[in-house]
């Protein structure tokens, strides 16, 4: 064959150049989309381990709470509260007698309304210490035995019945 047969059989067969580069460019984009398939396989994965360890954390903390409303619910209850008064704060409900209501004729008796004045007669009973000055505007009542002090507070409401002896 002649040296122009040979160049015009070269010319007319298409180069293989450009056919391998096309199958390397398919090949890469077939390995890029393989790995980012895998990659994004494995964070699937990973947000569902994730995601079940966060469940069984919220079941837990779902429970605990539960738990601990009851216990609230529990010690807020009034036999509870007693309990506590009487174990830990060493309380005790007034001895017979210790506490005396104060009603209109009382507050009438004593004469007027002064300064650290509420009401109650403040003989000690079991759950409190003994008080040694009398409070200021605390007054001897008429009504009341001797040594006894009444402390009165506030106005009288209009309209309102005087207590029954």
């Amino acid at each position: 064959m002649s040296r122009a047969a040979r160049v015009r059989a070269a010319s007319a067969r298409p180069s293989i150049a450009p056919r391998l580069g096309r199958a390397a460019l398919v090949a890469a984009v077939a390995v890029a989309l393989g790995v980012f398939h895998v990659w994004a396989r494995t964070r699937v994965v990973a947000a569902g381990y994730e995601l079940g360890e966060l469940q069984k954390e919220h079941v837990r903390l779902t429970s605990e709470h539960d738990r601990l409303r009851i216990e609230v619910e529990t010690l807020r209850s009034p036999a509870a509260l007693e309990r506590f008064a009487r174990t830990r704060l060493g309380m005790a409900p007034p001895a017979p007698g210790a506490v005396r209501a104060a009603g209109p004729r009382l507050a009438l008796a004593g004469g007027g309304v002064g300064k650290d004045v509420d009401g109650v007669d403040h003989r000690p009973g079991p759950a409190e210490p003994a008080r040694s000055p009398r409070p200021a505007g605390a007054r001897e009542d008429a009504s009341s035995p001797p040594g006894v002090r009444v402390a009165l507070r506030g106005p009288l409401v209009a309209g309102r019945a005087p207590p029954e002896r």
